[in-house]
């Protein structure tokens, strides 16, 4: 192993404490970083089966696979059973609208605000912020808009992982989603972007990622393995970004184009025309708002007693910088 290798192994072994539980996250982060293809891969085929048309998926051929496939197979398995609800969840994400977004890809220094508190981060675990080299950012290829082959979305470089070990780690191991190192400024873009796609901004955590939010997906609704999980199974993989879309109806039209937009089929159509919106399923991705021709939509706060948004400015001045 080069000793740019064994320098990254070992910042990647100081992110876990020293516990059996430590050690046993550490070595699922090693299978999910270097083989997140193949890891994706086979939470895609649980959920295919549930999907209006399923699909047919593409792996990349690879002789590592088969000598890990069992490997991975055992560490998704164990986070579909603890995916069921989000009080055994340890993969999960926080919707962010693009302002909150840019924040997180703009940071100057590290940043440490331990776990965040359920409000923010609906779940028992994988919750934290902690940040190191943020600075440190890299782009790869979207796994599951690849895994669908020529059916697949475009762009496909718009997964963005922030700060250290994750980004060295994973550049120099995976190989298939071109992995490269960007600036803040290309972040930027990628995130605007994906924004007037009408995508969905999700800061991910998990515990392979030693609890710690990690990346960024751009993620679509015809690919996304977690979108698909959430709006066919009902596993709750998002958390919500803090808002609701609300209606102006003096202003909507009812065309319907809110209802094709929707990321997390949250709005609907009456039999007399009314458009509503589910606040219990939305999500506040503001996917909706962009295809509004009438501009008849705009996020309200949620509660913010029960969900509020991961605004850093705010998030930083409440519960400290520590």
């Amino acid at each position: 192993m080069p000793d740019n290798k064994k320098e990254t192994q070992r910042a990647l072994a100081k992110a876990f404490p020293k516990t059996e539980e430590g050690l046993a996250q550490f070595l699922h982060a090693q299978l999910y970083f270097k083989y997140i293809t193949l890891y994706i891969y086979q939470m895609k085929k649980g959920v295919n089966n549930f999907l209006p048309e399923p699909d047919k998926l593409f792996l990349p051929d690879d002789p590592e696979f088969e000598a890990v496939d069992e490997m991975v197979k055992t560490v998704v398995n164990r986070t579909v059973m603890l995916g069921g609800a989000s009080e055994t969840s340890v993969y999960h994400a926080k919707v962010l609208c693009l302002e909150d977004a840019e924040q997180l890809v703009t940071l100057k220094e590290d940043l440490d605000l331990g776990e965040l508190p359920k409000s923010i981060i609906p779940y028992e675990h994988a919750r934290r912020i902690l940040f190191e080299n943020p600075e440190n950012i890299a782009v790869i290829d979207c796994v599951c808009r690849t895994l669908r082959g020529d059916k697949g979305c475009y762009p496909r470089g718009v997964c963005i992982l922030i700060g250290e070990p994750w980004v060295s780690w994973a550049l120099e191991r995976e190989k298939h989603l071109n992995g490269r190192r960007i600036t803040q400024d290309e972040a930027l873009m990628i995130l605007r972007e994906e924004h007037e796609r009408g995508h969905v901004h999700a800061a991910f955590f998990k515990d392979a990622a030693a609890g710690r939010m990690y990346h960024i997906c751009n993620c679509c609704p015809c690919c996304c393995t977690a979108l698909h999980t959430q709006n066919y199974i009902g596993a709750p993989m998002f958390g919500g970004s803090g808002y609701v879309a609300e209606i102006d109806e003096d202003k909507c039209i009812k065309c319907g184009a809110c209802i094709d937009s929707c990321n997390f089929n949250a709005i609907s159509k009456s039999s007399d025309g009314k458009i509503t919106v589910a606040e219990n399923i939305c999500k506040g991705c503001e996917g909706c708002i962009g295809k509004c021709p009438s501009g008849a939509i705009s996020l309200k706060l949620f509660d913010e007693t029960v969900l509020e948004p991961l605004d850093l400015k705010v998030v930083k001045e409440k519960y400290g910088s520590k």
